[in-house]
C-alpha cells in the first residue's frame, strides 16, 4: 500500500485533486490500494463560514463516493495537524504532499487524470453552468479575477437572451447540488477555482480566463482565453459568433474524454 500524506484546505478544488492523484496513482501502479491521509489544521466538525451548509469533510466524502474505482482509495483524516502549517501565509512555495515511497516532488503535479464512474455520465441539457469568484469569503488571487461583476453580469445577461438555461452556483451551493448541475449541463464559464474539478471529472466543455500554467493542469478540458478582452470578445452577439464559439469549448474536452476512455479501459 502507498500512503499519501495531502495538506487539506477548505477548497474543494485541492481535496480533488488528491483524489484524483491518489486515483491515477494507485491504477498506474498496477492497481496498487491508497491510504490518502488528508491533514487539517482544524476539527472534523470545522465550518469555513458559519453559513456554510457542510463541512469541508463531509463534501469531501460524499464527492468520493462518486468516482470510479474508489475502493482502491482509502481516505482517512488527522485533524488539527500541524504537517503542513506555515506561519508565513504569504509563502509562495509550499509542501502539498508526501509519498511514502517519495515518489513526486512535494511541491509538483503529479498525473491527475481520472473521472467520475461511467454510469454517471448522461446526455447533457441546454443548461450552461456559471460561477465567479465574487461570492467568495475571501478574495482569489489578482489573476483569477480579471473579469469584473459588471463583465459577469453581462455575460449572464447575454446567455439568458440567447435562450441559455443558467444554473450561476457558489461555493456556499450544496457539493451535490453543484456536482448534479455540472452532470446535466452542455457548457461551463467560471473562474478557475472553485468546482472545476467536478467539471474536469465529467470531461465538461468550460470556458476559463486565464494565462495560467495550473489552469492546463487542473482543467484540460478547457479553453483558457488568456486576458479580459478575449473573454469579452468571445462573448459578442452577432452572426451565430457566440454559437460558433461555444462551439469551439467541446474540442478539449473530447480530447481529455477520449485519452481517459483509451487509458482506463472504459467507455465515457
Amino acid at each position: 500500500m502507498e500512503k499519501i500524506r495531502w495538506r487539506g484546505t477548505h477548497g474543494v478544488g485541492d481535496f480533488m485533486q488528491a483524489l484524483n492523484v491518489a486515483h491515477r496513482y494507485s491504477f498506474d501502479h498496477n492497481k496498487l490500494p491508497v491510504n490518502l491521509e488528508m491533514h487539517w489544521e482544524h476539527d472534523e466538525d470545522y465550518l469555513y463560514h458559519p453559513r456554510d451548509p457542510e463541512t469541508i469533510i463531509e463534501r469531501m466524502h460524499k464527492i468520493h463516493e462518486m468516482y470510479l474505482e474508489n475502493n482502491r482509495v482509502v481516505v482517512t483524516h488527522v485533524y488539527n495537524s500541524d504537517m503542513f502549517h506555515y506561519e508565513d501565509t504569504e509563502q509562495k512555495v509550499k509542501n502539498r504532499f508526501f509519498f511514502d515511497s517519495e515518489r513526486y516532488d512535494p511541491t509538483g503535479s503529479p498525473p491527475n487524470d481520472w473521472c467520475f464512474h461511467p454510469h454517471e455520465f448522461e446526455k447533457p441539457q441546454d443548461k450552461i453552468v456559471i460561477f465567479t469568484p465574487h461570492y467568495n469569503k475571501e478574495k482569489p488571487r489578482q489573476w483569477k479575477r480579471w473579469l469584473t461583476s459588471d463583465d459577469w453580469y453581462d455575460i449572464i445577461a447575454l446567455l439568458r437572451w440567447e435562450g441559455w438555461i443558467l444554473e450561476e452556483v457558489t461555493y456556499r451551493t450544496p457539493i451535490m447540488e453543484a456536482y448534479r448541475h455540472i452532470k446535466e449541463c452542455k457548457f461551463i464559464v467560471s473562474y478557475d477555482g472553485m468546482w472545476h474539478y467536478i467539471g474536469r471529472n465529467f470531461c465538461k466543455p468550460h470556458l476559463i480566463p486565464s494565462k495560467e500554467g495550473v489552469t492546463t493542469y487542473n482543467t484540460p478540458n478547457a479553453l483558457k482565453l488568456k486576458s479580459r478582452d478575449e473573454m469579452m470578445e468571445f462573448f459578442v452577439d452577432e452572426d451565430d459568433r457566440l454559437g460558433k464559439n461555444l462551439h469551439r469549448l467541446n474540442v478539449p474536452a473530447q480530447r481529455l474524454r477520449k485519452n481517459l476512455s483509451k487509458e482506463l479501459g472504459i467507455k465515457l
